[in-house]
């Protein structure tokens, strides 16, 4: 069985901000070795899957800096201090990034996006009976143009590679695995 590595001490390194970066010495409990690990602490996050009475979409596509482009992905962010929790999180992005409520939002997935390195998680909720009640509210570090996109289309534009995003395309896989097994209907009522 494997077995938790002690921490022998833990150096922190740079606070970038955003994210923080700090370096853990720990003993292999199978060899007794110690070794270096680099680990990014960052805030957990969420992604909304929001679908309209008419079975389309709501996707934004938005200029990511560390790629240089653009990519069209499911609205979402981080999750601030003031949030009372994950889904009041996804509740408040989903209206401030699009300008949609959700009648029901229900938590499809929790998942550790890059655990070799990162320490947070990403919650994916799904939300129906979205309608648009506001105008988007962005951030001045956001440039968003808000898209619909038939629900069907989906799987197509990710095999064509229309949609990229990681995060995005494991929530929406998520969602299509779990709906194909008839699952999504106890995942969206959790």
């Amino acid at each position: 069985m494997i077995k938790p590595w002690p921490i022998i001490e833990t150096h922190e390194g740079p606070d970038m901000g955003l994210f923080s970066v700090r370096v853990n010495r720990c003993r292999s409990p199978r060899t007794g070795r110690e070794h270096d690990f680099y680990v990014i602490d960052f805030p957990n996050w969420v992604q909304v899957i929001p679908i309209t009475p008419e079975d389309q979409v709501v996707m934004v596509n938005q200029y990511r800096h560390g790629c240089g482009r653009t990519f069209l992905e499911l609205p979402g962010g981080l999750i601030d201090n003031e949030d009372l929790n994950p889904q009041e999180t996804a509740a408040r992005e989903l209206l401030e990034e699009t300008g949609y409520r959700a009648k029901e939002l229900s938590l499809l997935s929790k998942t550790f996006p890059q655990p070799a390195v990162l320490n947070h998680s990403g919650f994916t909720y799904v939300a129906t009976g979205v309608e648009r009640v506001a105008e988007p509210r962005l951030d001045a570090t956001e440039d968003i143009e808000v898209c619909l996109m038939d629900l069907k289309r989906i799987p197509e534009m990710i095999r064509r590679g229309e949609i990229d995003h990681g995060q995005t395309l494991m929530g929406l896989s998520i969602y299509f695995l779990l709906r194909e097994g008839s699952l999504v209907q106890n995942a969206i009522h959790l």
